[in-house]
């Protein structure tokens, strides 16, 4: 065959079936049949390969697939337990406290998220009596700065067992904390059953 094969790669195929005859000592015509046979056990076999070969590289696709499912609906499972966590903490606070009237006594700067960042936002510190006590308080959110000015009346929400934390009545900080999270986990978990159901899907290899 490597013989055959060398004169073939020179073109040189009457030479090629004078061989086959020779060694064989067949027919003229029997020769071409068989040189035909060898001619064509090349791309059987390479034809043969391939489908391993793009099955191997199926696998390792789906498998990249299905590990992406499974990080990104984790990441979408954190997000949907920080919200549901928060969302428990914020309304047993608000189940029991009170609404008091406090000033807002002093704005702290609070440092710009970059260089270039013109909007000035600060920090409230606020006074607020409850039963014969003036408590002082400081949020731990951002406000614009013009937003709230000094010695303005405000509502807040405190809790009556705890007064030294309160917050604005009218924030609405955390229905936009859990509107983000809430989404942001559902988009997770949507790609995630995407990516895994198309890590499940068969796919067709041609030859």
């Amino acid at each position: 065959k490597a013989q055959v094969k060398q004169l073939l790669e020179s073109d040189q195929r009457y030479q090629a079936i004078r061989l086959i005859q020779n060694t064989y000592g067949i027919s003229e015509s029997d020769a071409e049949k068989l040189l035909s046979t060898l001619e064509n056990e090349e791309p059987q076999q390479y034809t043969s390969s391939t489908p391993a070969s793009n099955a191997g590289c199926n696998g390792c696709f789906s498998g990249v697939l299905k590990v992406g499912s499974i990080l990104i609906g984790l990441l979408g499972l954190l997000f949907l337990a920080a919200t549901g966590f928060f969302y428990y903490f914020y309304e047993d606070f608000k189940k029991d406290a009170i609404s008091v009237r406090g000033i807002v006594a002093d704005t702290v700067y609070a440092t710009p998220t970059s260089p270039t960042d013109t909007t000035r936002n600060v920090y409230l510190v606020f006074n607020y009596p409850v039963e014969d006590s003036v408590y002082t308080y400081q949020t731990s959110t951002t406000y614009p700065e013009f937003e709230y000015l000094v010695q303005d009346s405000v509502y807040l929400l405190v809790n009556a067992s705890n007064p030294e934390y309160a917050t604005l009545e009218s924030d609405t900080v955390m229905e936009d904390f859990y509107l983000i999270f809430g989404i942001a986990g559902g988009v997770c978990l949507f790609v995630a059953g995407v990516l895994f159901f198309l890590s499940r899907s068969p796919r067709k290899v041609r030859t």
